[in-house]
């Protein structure tokens, strides 16, 4: 298993970036720079890949949605949302990892800043966060938001040719399309998640054992 040091120090290199989530942007897609110039309204989440141990190795946290009417329906994603009154970014990712999935951890527990990207369905500009805690969690999922947790080991999102190609359909369109995904927990993978997950990945993969 890797050692906590190892991975902080992945993450306190030079962030890949849009390098990164061009591997498996699924439709072109306006940059948070231009969503920002352009004074458009947008609204703000945040969201974490949290790292944590579980059975000799090292795991991260996905969320399967419930279906709703909304363009995220059924969806997986990491524990996040949107940002409430008063909030910075990383007030609003800690809090919605304890409301989704009972963990409370700090501000200490992130290690790093990903890079933020846009979503144009929901017109968010989600903030991601890397966070690594020490110890096993204990899930207290809430059943309101959260259908499912999904525990990945991290040697899944690092080994290489992990990546598929899927048709999936846009929620309220109709409109089916190709994309890159991720199959993890018998899921696909996709959109946003999939590009900060492949953010991640291009960070952690020279450490693959």
């Amino acid at each position: 298993m890797w050692k906590e040091a190892e991975l902080k120090n992945a993450f306190k290199r030079d962030l890949p970036g849009i390098a990164a989530h061009d591997l498996v942007m699924s439709y072109p897609r306006p940059s948070v720079e231009e969503m920002l110039e352009s004074n458009k309204e947008t609204r703000v989440s945040a969201v974490v890949f949290l790292l944590y141990p579980k059975s000799g190795q090292w795991h991260f946290l996905l969320l399967k949605r419930h279906e709703y009417a909304g363009v995220h329906s059924g969806q997986v994603g990491f524990p996040g949302g949107s940002l409430n009154l008063g909030e910075n970014e990383k007030q609003a990712a800690l809090r919605e990892l304890h409301e989704e999935s009972g963990l409370l951890i700090s501000e200490k527990d992130l290690i790093s800043a990903l890079t933020p990207l846009y979503i144009p369905p929901s017109n968010f500009i989600v903030y991601p966060y890397a966070g690594l805690i020490s110890q096993e969690p204990t899930w207290r999922f809430d059943p309101d938001e959260v259908k499912r947790g999904i525990e990945v080991p991290l040697k899944e999102l690092v080994r290489t040719n992990n990546l598929k190609d899927k048709m999936v359909k846009m929620s309220g369109t109709g409109i089916s399309i190709k994309v890159k995904s991720f199959p993890f927990g018998n899921e696909i993978v996709w959109g946003a998640t999939a590009m900060i997950l492949s953010e991640c990945k291009e960070i952690l993969k020279n450490l693959a054992e």
